[in-house]
């Protein structure tokens, strides 16, 4: 048995070459399924990516030749189904909202640096320059004999001697605001007349006689020298009592003294009926 099988493989062999000699030509492809050679020879579809990496077995291909397609999809899908944009922004809005509440309380301190400007502005809202009083004085003069002479009196003549007599009673206005009943203020300056009681048997009362009649006033004035002169002779001009005798005719001579203390402008204008003392 052995003898012919071994007989039975030589000859097999023997055929085998025999053919393989005679036909030189390739192989047939008829043994081949044909859905091989078309899955090979068509082009791939759009939706399959270009790069095919995943080149299984011939028997795959065969079997399901649409799910290398479906498979080249799936990536595709999973590609766009994590919606990660979306934390990104969120992350974004967040960071845009801690960032608008800085600056929301940086503004309110702002506000306090700038108070005290605010109170500077208040009070008047104009920085008056310094005033001399002696112009003031001045000016009051020149108002108040503008008023005379509108109304068909003569111009008082100011006094220089009887001028420094307003201006200590302009001092003692702003400790003391009324009419000084007390010794009479000529008396202390010794300025003016002398009255000599003694022949009288008063020496003690004996006096001197600088001015016949006092006007005084206050007020919480500003502006240049020449407007608030204007609003001093206006207010003595519309006062009825005291325009009695400062715009009256048989007082020829004028002095008048200002002063300043606590905020405030003091002033007192002296009228004489005769000349005391230049």
């Amino acid at each position: 048995m052995r003898k012919i099988i071994i007989l039975l493989l030589c000859c097999g062999v023997l055929i085998s070459m025999v053919g393989y000699g005679d036909n030189t030509a390739s192989p047939p492809i008829e043994s081949l399924p044909p859905t091989v050679s078309e899955t090979i020879i068509e082009p791939p579809t759009e939706t399959t990516p270009p790069v095919t990496e995943v080149k299984p077995t011939e028997k795959e291909k065969e079997s399901t030749p649409t799910e290398s397609a479906d498979q080249a999809t799936e990536p595709t899908v999973t590609a766009t189904e994590p919606t990660t944009t979306a934390k990104p922004t969120e992350e974004t809005k967040r960071t845009e909202t801690t960032k608008a509440t800085e600056p929301s309380a940086a503004e309110n301190t702002e506000p306090t640096v700038e108070e005290p400007p605010k109170e500077e502005e208040i009070y008047v809202g104009i920085q008056w320059p310094e005033v001399d009083p002696a112009d003031i004085e001045k000016l009051v003069v020149e108002k108040v004999n503008a008023y005379r002479t509108a109304q068909g009196d003569v111009a008082a003549t100011m006094l220089p001697g009887l001028t420094e007599v307003a201006r200590y009673r302009a001092n003692e206005l702003t400790t003391n605001f009324e009419h000084r009943t007390e010794q009479h203020v000529s008396t202390e300056l010794k300025y003016g007349q002398f009255i000599d009681l003694a022949t009288y048997g008063m020496p003690d009362g004996s006096y001197y006689k600088g001015y016949s009649r006092e006007a005084i006033g206050t007020g919480d004035w500003f502006g240049t020298a020449k407007s608030m002169a204007e609003r001093i002779a206006s207010g003595f001009r519309n006062s009825q009592k005291h325009w009695s005798y400062v715009g009256g005719s048989e007082y020829k001579y004028i002095a008048v003294g200002v002063a300043k203390a606590n905020d405030k402008w003091y002033v007192c204008i002296l009228m004489s009926d005769d000349n005391y003392g230049g």
